[in-house]
């Protein structure tokens, strides 16, 4: 089975939902999750966008921050505060991205081990009906968890690979 065969993001109303198979377990799926070294690692590809300077702590009430480069080189950013952090469990955050201001949403991860790895779900809430940044983050979220699957199986920085 493929990475991309092990995740599934749907709307449900005016919320995001998720899931992915994660071959990790929940503990590395948590820190993959609230490690800024590792999400600079995995979080994004060259031919969408980047991200890069994460400041994030599994702490609840602390600021997180990172930024985005598009492949075409624009900059934007997303921060917002940890709402709730049980390692392993669950991770919510508060969502703000730059080019969408307006846009103040809550993400939520919920990690339920397995054997042979971990099952991901994501709810992505606190769109408006009259908000076109729900279906551009709908699109978006396969992506991330797309690339969040492939690195636990091999985890390399960007750009480079295994020989």
């Amino acid at each position: 089975m493929t990475t991309e065969a092990a995740v599934d993001v749907r709307l449900h109303g005016l919320v995001i939902e998720g899931d992915a198979w994660l071959a990790a377990p929940a503990e590395r799926v948590f820190d993959a999750l609230t490690t800024p070294e590792w999400l600079a690692a995995w979080w994004g590809e060259d031919d969408s966008y980047t991200s890069s300077n994460w400041q994030i702590a599994p702490v609840p009430g602390t600021p997180w921050r990172c930024d985005i480069v598009t492949r075409h080189g624009v900059r934007h950013g997303i921060h917002g505060e940890v709402l709730a952090a049980e390692r392993p469990t669950r991770l919510c955050l508060s969502w703000q991205p730059s080019w969408q201001p307006e846009l103040c949403s809550e993400v939520e991860f919920t990690l339920h081990a397995q054997a042979g790895g971990t099952q991901l779900c994501l709810r992505h809430r606190g769109f408006r009906p009259d908000f076109t940044g729900l279906t551009t983050h709908a699109a978006g979220w396969p992506w991330v968890l797309g690339w969040l699957a492939r690195w636990l199986i091999t985890p390399t920085p960007r750009g480079e690979t295994h020989e």
